[in-house]
């Protein structure tokens, strides 16, 4: 019974983290209250959607197992 309610408390977070990029991130919503908050949720938001580019130490940390 006790491993439904750690599951339960997971999916809720999980759906209250998607709510605060969708409200904060792509609408821009309390971007004046928060808006180092909303910035980093807004990055998150591209890269979740695929718009957002990859950080240049991973790129490279690709392209160098790559070439071997």
């Amino acid at each position: 019974m006790s491993i439904i309610v750690l599951f339960m408390i997971v999916i809720l977070a999980l759906a209250a983290t998607v709510a605060g990029l969708v409200v904060m991130g792509i609408e821009g919503h309390y971007h004046d209250r928060a808006p180092k908050l909303a910035h980093q949720l807004t990055r998150a938001a591209r890269h979740l959607n695929g718009d957002g580019k990859p950080p240049k130490h991973l790129v490279q940390r690709l392209n160098s197992t790559l070439s071997r």
